[in-house]
């Protein structure tokens, strides 16, 4: 009797235990100003968001794992990720991600540019710094901009 009972459970869980999220978007980051560095090389880098809707509520994960919250209005999305610790060597500092974009899934009906279902920007702020190399209050400005993937 276990067995079936283990079975009806793993498939109401989606059979790994995650909950399928409401959408998918590869999502292209690229950073555009930042006066945390003298450094004039760009960012860029491409990750898959999973968002998770609870009402007007997101949940936004990467890999699986919990990347930032918010709340989403028609189109328009606004998020803020938690705050992370850097650790580096010359001393630590504390860093959050706010984020506001533009997004459609498969049906369509939102203002952006032709072969865009993602389009907004981030900012990375460092909160609190002990590094000096590192200033508190300097922000990293990004674009962002994705693709549908599905729910």
């Amino acid at each position: 009797m276990r067995g079936p009972v283990l079975i009806a459970l793993l498939a109401g869980c989606g059979g790994d235990g995650q909950i399928a999220p409401d959408g998918e978007w590869q999502v292209t980051v690229t950073g555009v100003e930042t006066d945390c560095t003298t450094s004039t090389e760009g960012y860029q880098d491409s990750f898959v968001y999973q968002l998770f809707f609870d009402g007007s509520n997101v949940e936004i994960r990467i890999d699986g794992e919990g990347f930032a919250t918010g709340t989403r209005s028609g189109c328009d999305l606004s998020y803020e990720s938690s705050v992370w610790l850097e650790e580096a060597d010359g001393g630590d500092y504390r860093w959050q991600i706010g984020g506001e974009a533009t997004y459609e899934g498969a049906a369509g009906g939102c203002d952006l540019p032709e072969g865009l279902d993602w389009q907004g920007e981030e900012t990375l702020t460092v909160l609190v710094s002990d590094n000096p190399d590192v200033p508190e209050g300097c922000r990293y400005v990004m674009d962002t901009e994705g693709v549908y993937l599905g729910p």
